[in-house]
């Protein structure tokens, strides 16, 4: 699905907020999708702003799950993956992490974009306030080395009228040298997840080209630029020369970039190209519930799963996820616990697979990610404080992603076992129940009645929350 696509598919599911206002000043543009992304609001599309296109603001964003809502974190992902916008989370793990059995022809077509422009700052790119440098972001950088195609996400600001400064994975930074490249921006969201699963190694990528992850996930043809193949709908090219930088870009950084090193890298740039009235892409970097803590979340979540499953010759997890809420410095884990001490041994193996988080939660299989109250309920109904939260020494590394221990000094993990011990029979095990089984009908009688007077109806209650309650403007 192109990027214009998903932003119509946005629109019609009524997730798109269109704001025809001008929006003259270029910090403007960030704040106002920035407090959309915190405040659970719809995506963006900002029509009237300084520059060439349109802005499209947390497209592969979402809400968070503190209430209840209609939409789940990664809906606006799946939309833009050609899935249903209410996609379980197990199922996007699945489209992440399987891998068809032959590898997909690559389909290719003339590109989208045109022209022979050379200043990239004529673009409608917004600034954020701690820099006066306009960003880049929700791109891709393709690069060809030794005849393997490459694409790494970007991050980064334009200096002057042709230069980029860009952070890229180290994984791709450290095979740039001198050369051509091109950024392309309003790319596909499965050129996007296939570049971050490409520059994860994720299983089973790791021997497939970004150009094949993003057919197999979602039929993206692909047209020839400086830099390679690069999707052929994208709305901006930017065609120029790489080199490796000395200095840092500007800006906040991208969530993707707790969980793997970065690497500065210059783009030269000597043409620009674009579609007809160009949708830029603009994520609020850095902000809680931006774009890229999303695309981050989903693809360490299909990394971790896969190194674990079958780590014991055996796929005793359902799932690994680390919320969005959380800004990825919590891990919890859905698993079968295969013998007593297994709860341990996996979140030491957690550990030792990733950096971003210094808290792993086990929880039982049959636990669902979507919902994170019941998972924050298990904490403190199956996990005792004095055996089932357990400390390590204080001398582990600080989790890149959490905002304390900034200082470099060591620290504790935490691994809390909120899961039901195997060894005990089934009558000390607690039932499930619900409320029609819990209480008596004149009990449940008079709450339902109850709860009628204060305005909620069943199914009306959700919406009412998230109408009146400002929670979910998007509704």
């Amino acid at each position: 699905m192109e990027f214009r696509e998903t932003v119509d598919a946005l629109a019609a599911a009524e997730d798109l907020l269109t704001v025809d206002e001008p929006v003259e000043d270029p910090d403007l543009a960030f704040a106002v999708a920035a407090e959309s992304a915190r405040s659970n609001g719809p995506a963006m599309l900002l029509t009237d702003v300084p520059g060439v296109g349109r802005l499209a603001c947390g497209v592969r964003g979402g809400p968070d799950r503190m209430v209840r809502r209609r939409r789940l974190p990664w809906s606006r992902i799946a939309l833009g993956l050609g899935l249903p916008g209410d996609a379980t989370y197990e199922t996007m793990l699945d489209v992440l992490s399987t891998a068809p059995e032959e590898r997909p022809s690559l389909r290719r077509r003339a590109a989208a974009a045109s022209g022979h422009e050379r200043d990239a700052s004529a673009l409608c790119l917004p600034t954020v306030s701690s820099s006066d440098r306009p960003l880049v972001s929700e791109g891709l950088l393709a690069v060809e080395v030794d005849g393997r195609q490459f694409w790494a996400p970007v991050r980064g600001d334009v200096r002057g009228r042709t230069t980029l400064r860009l952070h890229v994975p180290d994984t791709v930074a450290s095979r740039v040298e001198p050369g051509s490249a091109t950024v392309a921006l309003g790319v596909p969201t499965a050129a996007l997840m296939a570049a971050h699963l490409s520059c994860a190694r994720t299983h089973p990528w790791r021997a497939w080209t970004a150009p094949e992850i993003a057919a197999a996930l979602d039929d993206v043809p692909v047209a020839p630029h400086a830099g390679g193949l690069v999707p052929a709908s994208a709305e901006v090219v930017l065609d120029g020369t790489v080199a490796p930088a000395d200095e840092p870009a500007a800006g906040p950084r991208a969530a993707w970039e707790s969980v793997a090193d970065a690497a500065a890298v210059t783009v030269s740039v000597d043409r620009v190209a674009t579609r007809s009235d160009p949708l830029v892409p603009l994520a609020p970097v850095g902000e809680p519930l931006g774009d890229d803590i999303h695309q981050t979340s989903l693809v360490e979540g299909a990394r971790l799963q896969a190194r674990v499953n079958g780590y014991w010759g055996v796929s005793p997890v359902s799932w690994i996820g680390l919320p969005v809420e959380a800004q990825l410095g919590v891990c919890f884990v859905a698993s079968e616990i295969l013998y007593a001490g297994f709860e341990w041994q996996l979140a030491n193996t957690l550990f030792s697979f990733a950096t971003s988080f210094d808290k792993v939660v086990v929880l039982d299989a049959d636990a669902a990610f979507e919902d994170l109250a019941r998972a924050l309920d298990d904490i403190w109904v199956k996990a005792h404080p004095s055996h089932d939260w357990v400390f390590s020494e204080a001398a582990a590394p600080a989790a890149a992603a959490p905002a304390y221990r900034r200082d470099g000094q060591t620290g504790s993990r935490l691994f809390v076992n909120a899961a039901w011990d195997p060894r005990w029979d089934e009558e000390f095990i607690a039932p499930e129940v619900n409320f029609e089984l819990m209480y008596p009908p004149e009990v449940r009688r008079t709450v339902e009645e109850r709860w009628a007077e204060l305005g909620f109806d069943g199914d009306d209650a959700e919406e009412r929350s998230d109408d009146e309650g400002g929670e979910d403007s998007g509704d």
